[in-house]
């Protein structure tokens, strides 16, 4: 097989992905009120689950060196994805997946598992995210209520997903992390791309195939550390966690690409495109 193909079918995927988009977004409505309709609880009960472990993991760990035996696979699958951004994003996308990952632990922190904060917590980023999204001229204001849509489906598809048989608050937790983060990325990359003056289609599309490997390897790890570190290594457990991989890859490039599509990138794009030479080495 010829390696170079690689990156073409990548990008004919995406640009499905933007054609279809609009369908996307409708079967995204269809499935989160199906999905919140039999598991509403999980808005509350998957971020409140997570909250109070998070700080009770932090109390009772007694130095970086316990906190990091305790939960040393979810680390190294968060520093390859962050290391993947560096790689295949640039500098922007590296610093901003490290920025989102500690303001979504953070927020996991500010709940402080008090059951009333999750759905203020929500309606605040939500109506906040919608300001930003018409009035900052910023990559990452046009992902953050689309984000908000987009993360509706995946609480309630991992609240309602029946062959998980472990904590489903770690795995919200893990996948609305790595979900954060990559959006981020992604937009710094698309930014680049629009702030160069590449059309928006065009950008967007270079930024899904800068974020494929990033995305695909880090869930791939991070469900794979979830499914190792809790003892889920029983073929139905198995067979679950491919499961939930497929469905965040689909979540990522069909549902969230495509409702990031509709936001307002235009007003980043540079009146003329930059174009840079480089100078051909002599033998």
């Amino acid at each position: 097989m010829d390696l170079r193909e690689k990156p073409r079918k990548v990008q004919k995927c995406l640009e499905l992905s933007l054609r279809f988009r609009l369908i996307s977004v409708v079967l995204m409505v269809v499935l989160t009120v199906m999905f919140l309709a039999t598991s509403w609880q999980a808005l509350v009960t998957l971020p409140l689950g997570a909250s109070e472990a998070l700080g009770m993991w932090l109390a009772e760990a007694e130095g970086a060196e316990t906190a990091w035996a305790s939960a040393q696979y979810l680390g190294v699958s968060a520093i390859a994805m962050v290391v993947l951004f560096f790689a295949f994003g640039g500098m922007r996308s590296g610093i901003g997946g490290i920025v989102a990952l500690l303001l979504f632990m953070g927020s996991l922190l500010f709940l402080g598992g008090a059951e009333g904060m999750a759905q203020i917590f929500f309606a605040v980023f939500a109506v906040l995210a919608l300001i930003l999204l018409f009035a900052a001229k910023w990559s990452v204001a046009c992902v953050l209520f689309p984000f908000a849509l987009a993360w509706l489906l995946l609480t309630g598809f991992v609240g309602w997903f029946p062959l998980w048989q472990g904590d489903s608050w770690l795995v919200w937790a893990v996948l609305s992390a790595a979900g954060f983060s990559s959006v981020v990325a992604f937009a710094l990359a698309a930014g680049k791309e629009l702030g160069e003056g590449a059309p928006r289609a065009g950008a967007m599309v270079k930024a899904g195939k800068k974020m494929t490997l990033p995305v695909l390897i880090s869930s791939l790890l991070a469900l794979a550390a979830l499914t190792f570190d809790m003892g889920q290594t029983g073929a139905k457990q198995i067979a679950g966690a491919a499961i939930l991989w497929v469905a965040y890859a689909v979540w990522f490039f069909v549902v969230a690409f495509g409702t990031m599509s509709f936001a307002p990138w235009d007003k980043l794009r540079a009146g003329s495109r930059r174009v840079q030479m480089k100078d051909k080495k002599k033998k």
